[in-house]
């Protein structure tokens, strides 16, 4: 379990052990908060995404689920949270469905964003999500769950960014990552940004 210097409280770790509702619940919400054109696609409401996620994650979504994620821990709260995930993503609705998920955008959520994860090869580590509570950024937590996940986790790497979002290129820049090419952004009106496919060899 890694620790950040300054924040001796704060520490980082895989989710390989059990969560109790409240910290699933919290994982959920920063998933939801973590983009702000995805998970209203899915979700209707960060509510209804506190309630889904978790389903999803005890069910063993292929995207969301225990072992594809890395928590920021004060103590027992959680306040951030990596998503990643290896290898090619085939996503299939039916565990969303079946755990509550219902919007009328899934379909295109898969089709136009999901879809983005089918062409990872076997040993790519994709980050999906890094986000931390907003209360609790600036202090480097988002920094140390992504050190832990590198620490942990063999590359190739790779993520999708928004291209406005300069703060977090920096970041990924200086976490070793660049900019392969740049694709369409997602969002139900077609006003998204594009965004930046960005790799790490190792």
């Amino acid at each position: 379990m890694a620790e950040l210097n300054g924040l001796k409280n704060i520490k980082c770790r895989r989710a390989d052990k059990p969560l109790s509702e409240e910290q699933m619940k919290t994982i959920a919400g920063l998933i939801y908060d973590s983009d702000p054109f995805i998970y209203p696609a899915m979700f209707k409401n960060r509510q209804e995404a506190e309630t889904v996620i978790p389903k999803m994650i005890r069910a063993g979504d292929q995207m969301f689920r225990r072992e594809n994620l890395f928590v920021a821990l004060e103590g027992t709260k959680v306040v951030g949270v990596l998503v990643w995930m290896r290898g090619p993503m085939f996503w299939d609705k039916k565990i969303y469905e079946k755990c509550g998920g219902k919007a009328q955008y899934i379909d295109r959520v898969a089709m136009e964003y999901l879809n983005l994860f089918t062409e990872a090869s076997p040993d790519t580590a994709s980050v999906i999500r890094i986000s931390v509570q907003e209360e609790k950024r600036g202090n480097q937590i988002g920094s140390l769950l992504m050190d832990t996940f590198l620490e942990a986790e063999k590359g190739p790497y790779q993520l999708y960014v928004l291209s406005n979002n300069m703060e977090a290129i920096l970041f990924f820049r200086q976490k070793g990552f660049s900019i392969r090419e740049t694709r369409p952004g997602f969002s139900l009106d077609y006003q998204a940004l594009p965004c930046y496919w960005m790799v790490k060899d190792r």
